[in-house]
């Protein structure tokens, strides 16, 4: 390869690295264009989220449906999940805040023992309610790969975003997000 052959190149992969970066900036943009801060992954068209039947640490029995007519923060966690660990007193705060508003946020243990979850939420002086996925079905159904995963449903039912991964749930960005789902009529 000559010279000016490897410089076409160098010059070709800078253009190409520019595009793919600008590209991953202005895909999150706002119509305002700047970037989103509150990052969520909305399907083209909402899906009915996937019922489920859990227990609570209490022994009592949950199930999806049960909250219709609501906003779901359907949160998928584990005690041995560092970022999960970080961010349940955001969502502890969240669910205190906005409950009265008509949030419900059911924190979904994944495998974990009753016990080890207990002395979780004790030591962090928490009261979220958690639900048990003691088999893991119900994150296999909502193809739940990688903690924490989040899923917002709206008052109809229907998951209209996915978050991976942590957020800061309490945060403006957060709060205005979810304010306008809050702010959605129930019929």
């Amino acid at each position: 390869m000559t010279r000016g052959q490897m410089l076409e190149l160098a010059a070709g992969i800078a253009i190409l690295g520019a595009a793919v970066g600008g590209a991953a900036y202005w895909s999150r943009a706002t119509p305002g264009g700047r970037p989103a801060a509150f990052a969520v992954t909305r399907p083209a068209e909402p899906l009915v989220a996937t019922d489920f039947e859990l227990v609570d640490l209490a022994g009592r029995t949950v199930r999806l449906s049960d909250f219709r007519g609501r906003v779901v923060l359907v949160n998928f966690w584990a005690t041995w999940c560092a970022p999960c660990r970080e961010e349940m007193p955001a969502l502890e705060t969240l669910s205190k805040d906005l409950a009265p508003h008509g949030l419900t946020v059911v924190a979904v243990n994944h495998k974990e023992a009753k016990s080890v979850i207990e002395t979780f939420l004790r030591e962090g002086k928490l009261t979220i309610p958690v639900v048990l996925d003691k088999d893991g079905r119900v994150a296999e159904r909502y193809q739940v790969y990688a903690l924490p995963a989040t899923f917002i449903v709206n008052r109809h039912g229907k998951v209209v975003a996915t978050v991976l991964g942590s957020r800061d749930w309490v945060g403006p960005d957060a709060r205005d997000y979810l304010g306008r789902l809050l702010n959605e009529p129930e019929a």
